[in-house]
């Protein structure tokens, strides 16, 4: 067992590990790229048993790539491990082993017995612990560098780069709107005088987000951390 310092490890337990070329990792891999609808940290998860993928799904609901989603954890930059109730689509009912469980519920297979394959992430939280325990699952397996390649930092220096190019802005006031300015220069986004992308807007309570389509996506209070915010909203578009 890896001397690592997991967040959560319930009593009497602890992970067993692979290789990333193990063939039921690959499988888990395969789940994470076709059903996470996470974009942010995508996670993918399978049940074996008797030798046998028997349930596949992925974290975010199983919503599948391409999902927009703007995370409240990452706008507030919460630590790693918390927060969860802050967004849906993060919430531990969305996790890759909780919902690799409904998956096999849903197919009217029973998991007893079967082992949890989970790739895209390094540990497990207690309530999904939980919930494979009482399912009767045996072990769960990561990657035997999960730690490394999953964490949170690495995976955000590659999914946490805007496929937006344009932001227009209205509304602002000077001193907001110049350090705004600096913030899309850094993000490397070009101020658009009408049609971006994303458009911004400065209201007496925030700044609220919205798409091409004027669906709103996202409201930031009014408070000093609110271009650090903007800048995690933008990130994530």
């Amino acid at each position: 067992m890896l001397n690592i310092d997991y967040p959560y490890m319930p009593p009497g337990h602890h992970l067993k590990y692979v290789f990333a070329d193990h063939p039921f990792m690959i499988e888990a891999a395969r789940a994470r790229q076709e059903c996470a609808g996470d974009s942010l940290y995508p996670v993918g998860s399978v049940l074996v048993k008797e030798g046998k993928v028997i349930a596949r799904a992925g974290n975010g609901f199983n919503k599948g790539p391409g999902q927009i989603h703007v995370c409240p954890r990452v706008v507030l930059d919460v630590p790693s491990g918390t927060g969860y109730d802050l967004c849906h689509l993060h919430d531990a009912p969305g996790h890759a082993e909780r919902m690799v469980l409904s998956e096999a519920s849903r197919l009217g297979l029973d998991p007893t017995g079967s082992d949890a394959y989970l790739y895209g992430h390094w540990w497990a939280c207690e309530p999904c612990w939980t919930a494979l325990l009482e399912a009767g699952i045996r072990d769960l397996y990561v990657t035997d560098d999960a730690h490394e390649r999953f964490a949170r930092d690495k995976v955000y220096q590659e999914t946490l780069s805007p496929s937006i190019k344009t932001v227009s802005l209205e509304g602002f006031d000077s001193e907001l709107l110049n350090q705004v300015r600096v913030m899309l220069s850094e993000l490397q986004l070009e101020i658009k005088q009408k049609g971006g992308d994303v458009l911004c807007v400065q209201t007496s309570d925030g700044v609220e987000c919205f798409l091409k389509n004027n669906e709103l996506i996202y409201t930031l209070s009014l408070t000093d951390q609110v271009v650090a915010q903007l800048r995690n909203v933008l990130r994530q578009l």
